[in-house]
């Protein structure tokens, strides 16, 4: 079957999705920032462990959007928009890290290939995955038309295969291999997201009817998951540490389902909080892009500025100021320069500009 072109209000739930996105990238960020500069909290950590991982929204978004594309646009020339202002941002990360700490032990040559392949903040592998996709959008857009019965396969699959790269992953640590550079280590989001762009209208009704049922389910869950991390007495076994990381792949999934039901649901009514959601997120899409290129540079200035100061501050805390922080100054940031002509490099959109309102003339009969 294809996916449905005439129901493009439904998308709407894509607006405060993308919103809760981007906090939880932040949040994730924050989080790792916070955990090597403050005091250990051995329960806080198993609770923020289940902090759920923006990446895989970003995923499932970028994927759904992928297979109900009908731009006409070549892949290499969509690429080239993603690929500069991430090169960019790259050049930047880099500059800052030189400046801080040296060119490292493998001087220019280390700088030029950090700078081409992403490596110069762990937030821009994001981006490999996405041009990676994008060159792969052929397929995902032949998994979108298949039929529902294949489609379910698929899915049941994927969520297979997702339990097996959790473990791979695990298993090849020592060699420092970054699986998550790689589209095929997330397959469960990308096959989920083009299912769902191609049942839109069945998920939108079946979501919308169960979303008290999966919020409820992962609170269970979550709690379950507290009591098995505060009750093994060596969560560093790789048993353990296997087990721990299965479920917090499960946790994730449902996660996304939930949130996924709530922002339909969300924009399904008629009230104030509907239409904030989605002005924010419709704004949101226009400056995605560019918070979420910036974020990391802002959260190491705030992060070393608070660096004196936050040894003795709870880790959750620390999490959450550092999150509130970039968030705030990061939108201010971007905001700014996307009515400057710095806006397509830093960015990736064109230069905002101001709407000059010319006063009408009033004529008379």
């Amino acid at each position: 079957m294809r996916a449905s072109t005439s129901s493009k209000p439904r998308v709407h739930f894509l607006s405060p999705l993308r919103i809760v996105m981007f906090l939880t990238v932040v949040w994730n960020h924050a989080e790792a920032f916070a955990r090597v500069r403050t005091a250990d909290d051995p329960f806080a950590e198993v609770v923020l462990s289940l902090s759920p991982e923006g990446r895989f929204l970003f995923i499932t978004i970028t994927a759904f959007l992928i297979a109900r594309s009908a731009s006409s646009s070549s892949a290499v020339k969509r690429v080239i928009v993603i690929a500069w202002p991430f090169l960019v941002w790259s050049v930047l990360y880099t500059g800052v890290e030189v400046v801080a700490n040296g060119p490292g032990v493998g001087g220019v040559g280390s700088v030029v290939l950090s700078i081409l392949t992403g490596s110069a903040a762990p937030h821009l592998y994001f981006v490999i995955v996405t041009i990676q996709l994008t060159l792969l959008a052929p397929l995902i857009q032949f998994l979108a038309r298949l039929g529902r019965r294949a489609q379910a396969v698929l899915v049941v699959l994927a969520a297979v295969a997702q339990l097996a790269v959790v473990a791979l992953d695990l298993v090849i640590a020592p060699t420092g291999f970054p699986v998550g550079w790689l589209c095929v280590a997330y397959p469960l989001w990308v096959i989920g997201g083009a299912v769902l762009a191609a049942n839109l209208e069945l998920a939108t009704t079946w979501f919308r009817a169960h979303v008290v049922h999966l919020i409820v389910g992962l609170a269970v869950f979550g709690a379950g998951y507290i009591g098995i991390a505060t009750s093994t007495e060596d969560p560093g076994a790789f048993g353990t540490d296997l087990l721990l990381r299965e479920l917090r792949s499960v946790w994730n999934v449902l996660f996304g389902l939930a949130v996924v039901a709530t922002c339909m649901q969300l924009v399904a009514s008629t009230g104030r909080w509907s239409e904030m959601a989605k002005r924010a997120g419709e704004r949101m899409q226009d400056l995605g892009y560019g918070l979420f290129l910036a974020h990391e540079l802002f959260l190491h200035g705030l992060a070393t500025a608070l660096a004196p100061v936050s040894g003795p501050v709870p880790f959750a805390l620390l999490t959450l100021v550092l999150s509130v922080g970039v968030v705030v100054a990061t939108l201010g940031f971007v905001v700014a320069v996307r009515r400057t002509p710095l806006s397509w490099s830093l960015t990736g959109r064109p230069m905002q500009r101001r709407v000059t309102r010319v006063p009408a003339f009033v004529t008379r009969a």
